[in-house]
């Protein structure tokens, strides 16, 4: 099957920019490439400095290697896996639930699952209630001495997914509840799940690191998101095969990045040139756009939720950079479509298009149904799926929305990672594109930051360690 993901701009879109418009972003494409360019043969540690360490995470051999060993070790020891997790620490591994595991993952017995655990997450809010849920469904079950719980923190004090910790670990037996827990942290004393780990190690007697110079939005590739991937391998997969089509599918995206950038199969440039394209054209008949819908055409929502904050947290700098809504079509067509036809041109629509989706189903002939639905007789639902995203994609153009189609030939581990990856580098190149490389007083790149959630951190403690009389 050929794996080269296509890109393509709907009519609208392609009429919004001007010829002049165009050559400036062109020329700036040409000088980014130079420099990723030269980035390519940059020893690690350079980029590392540079926060962009997870160019080369499916390069790591030792951390998939010890990603896979501990993999294969807790899918024998233990029943039911937790996520712990905020922000970047757990999205990647909801993709990954979401997109490749059975949808009704937890209701199949063991043998059913191919030997793979339970799965749940976590870690994401101070809202007890799903969390008093989750440990006493555990206890009912007798399942909590046989659970691990893989807590996500680089820094070891994110405090919704530490808060979440202490009320696991009260829940555990006090002698042993380490043996419960892997961390996925950074490998320094910096890091609070470092300190802890060296005085009482916890399950496997070792780290899984989250690499010096790889972001939590920019980490799924990393033991972030891998081991969560090997460990929930199904049936007729292990952990290494699901793993090795993963990083497949990054490194072809990685490969297709270093072409030249005006090459068809690197996509990654060729969708930042239209994003910014549509965020800089302003005037009274193209104003420009401040909202990117993400129209996964599949029945998927954390693909969306991943790249929101990929794009936001990254891109969303200065004064700059569009929001994300998050839809999925065809649910999406009955919810904000009419506000995208009806409402205000504010917004550019990429819809991801899945050539094949997996196992299919045909509706049945001779239903014996009202005549109205006869014609619907023995189409499959998957090339109706297409017919929806095409008559949708036409909606858009003749009322003169801007949009664009990511096609992938099929929604599995290779081409999901792929788009992933893909998605990655076009914030790169975004990210440059918009200048949050320039006059950053030496420090790293503003797409690699995310200092806009420091006033909430601190106000949170403020609060928290100090409340108020009606909070009480």
């Amino acid at each position: 099957m050929d794996r080269k993901p296509c890109f393509s701009i709907g009519d609208e879109g392609s009429s919004l920019f001007t010829q002049v418009v165009q050559q400036k972003v062109d020329t700036a494409l040409q000088k980014i490439h130079l420099l990723f360019q030269k980035e390519a043969s940059a020893p690690l540690a350079d980029l590392e400095r540079d926060l962009r360490a997870w160019t080369r995470s499916h390069l790591q051999t030792e951390d998939i290697a010890q990603v896979l060993a501990l993999a294969t070790r807790a899918r024998k020891d233990f029943s039911v896996l937790v996520i712990i997790g905020v922000g970047g620490s757990d999205l990647s591994a909801r993709v990954f639930h979401d997109s490749f595991n059975h949808p009704y993952h937890n209701l199949l017995s063991v043998e059913e699952r191919g030997g793979a655990p339970e799965v749940y997450f976590t870690g994401d809010t101070f809202d007890p209630r799903k969390l008093i849920g989750l440990l006493e469904m555990l206890k009912a079950r007798k399942l909590l001495h046989k659970t691990l719980f893989n807590v996500i923190s680089k820094s070891g004090t994110t405090t919704e997914t530490m808060a979440t910790l202490m009320i696991i670990r009260d829940a555990l037996d006090a002698a042993s509840w380490q043996q419960h827990v892997l961390a996925t942290t950074g490998l320094t004393a910096d890091s609070v799940l470092f300190r802890m780990h060296e005085q009482s190690p916890f399950y496997g007697g070792t780290l899984l690191p989250v690499p010096n110079g790889v972001g939590g939005r920019f980490s799924a590739f990393s033991p972030v998101g891998l081991f969560f991937l090997a460990t929930t391998a199904g049936k007729g997969e292990t952990p290494d095969t699901r793993t090795q089509a993963a990083l497949e599918g990054v490194q072809q995206a990685h490969e297709n990045f270093n072409l030249s950038y005006e090459h068809q199969n690197n996509v990654a440039y060729q969708l930042a040139r239209w994003i910014h394209l549509a965020e800089e054209v302003d005037g009274t008949k193209h104003p420009s756009k401040n909202t990117i819908v993400f129209y996964n055409y599949a029945d998927n929502s954390c693909l969306g939720q991943w790249f929101a904050q990929l794009y936001t947290e990254s891109i969303q700098e200065r004064g700059g950079g569009a929001n994300v809504i998050n839809a999925k079509g065809p649910t999406s067509n009955h919810s904000i479509l009419n506000g995208i036809i009806a409402g205000p041109r504010d917004k550019v629509i990429l819809f991801i298009h899945w050539k094949e989706l997996g196992p299919d189903v045909v509706l049945p002939v001779n239903a014996g149904m009202d005549n109205k639905l006869t014609e619907l007789e023995g189409l499959s639902m998957t090339n109706m799926q297409t017919a929806s995203y095409r008559g949708t994609a036409l909606d858009f153009r003749e009322n003169g929305v801007s949009n664009a189609t990511l096609t992938l030939p099929k929604r599995d581990i290779q081409s999901v990672c792929q788009l992933m990856r893909i998605l990655m580098d076009t914030i790169a190149v975004k990210g440059k594109l918009q200048g949050l490389h320039l006059d950053n007083d030496g420090g790293n790149e503003l797409t690699y930051l995310q200092d806009g959630v420091e006033g909430y951190k601190r106000n949170f403690r403020s609060f928290a360690l100090t409340p108020s009389a009606d909070s009480k």
